[in-house]
């Protein structure tokens, strides 16, 4: 199984699910009245990545010491499976996609979720997504792709206690039929993405955001502190 897709199907398919997922996040903010200010964790986040991804190029070596790498990782460097999100195995190309895709996900989920459910969305994101890349699917790499589609579809789950309208119904369906496709055809990612909209299920579920009102489910949202 490919943890860097083959392009064609496996780009539309990630393609869609990111569009898919954005939008949710902005018909939830917007249907609801959610407002505020840009979410500074949103931009803290991306520095966090894009800051060594950009580095990499001019620190030799900087890959290969964050890198996810299965042998090592069983030798007891266990802390790559983290540190992989923070360098990119795609080259200019993939480096500028997947901190382009995180620019676009991270600042309508930090507002939807709030600064510490949104973080930790991200974290466990990539976790699930690196121990699944090490030791049930084991592959060298690196990059943010897979924190970033658990995060995008982490939007999915709020469903679970807020009542979707239609719009809602038709987005959600497109993420979870976009993850189960990319799983068909190969591609891990498509394991981000179910597993990021099953986080999101848990965590609206047993820490629901200030900005849901679990008294009145689907009928008000209120703005998340950062």
């Amino acid at each position: 199984m490919t943890t860097s897709g083959t392009g064609g199907l496996d780009a539309v398919l990630i393609f869609a699910v990111v569009v898919a997922s954005v939008a949710l996040m902005l018909v939830w903010l917007k249907s609801r009245r959610v407002f505020g200010e840009f979410p500074l964790s949103a931009t803290l986040l991306w520095l966090m990545v894009a800051v060594p991804s950009i580095l990499q190029a001019l620190i030799p070596g900087l890959l290969e010491m964050f890198r996810r790498d299965p042998a090592l990782i069983r030798d007891g460097q266990w802390w790559r499976i983290l540190t992989s999100v923070l360098v990119q195995d795609g080259g200019v190309a993939g480096t500028v996609t997947n901190l382009v895709t995180l620019a676009v996900v991270a600042p309508p989920a930090f507002r939807l979720w709030g600064a510490a459910r949104g973080w930790a969305l991200f974290l466990l994101g990539q976790l699930l997504f690196g121990l699944l890349t090490t030791a049930v699917f084991p592959s060298t790499g690196a990059g943010n792709s897979g924190a970033t589609l658990a995060l995008a579809a982490s939007a999915a789950g709020i469903g679970v206690l807020v009542r979707p309208r239609m719009p809602e119904i038709v987005l959600t369906a497109v993420i979870v039929v976009g993850g189960a496709t990319l799983v068909t055809v190969d591609d891990a990612h498509g394991f981000a993405v179910l597993s990021g909209a099953l986080l999101g299920a848990a965590l609206v579920t047993l820490f629901p955001p200030h900005s849901i009102d679990a008294r009145r489910a689907g009928e008000s949202l209120r703005p998340s502190a950062l």
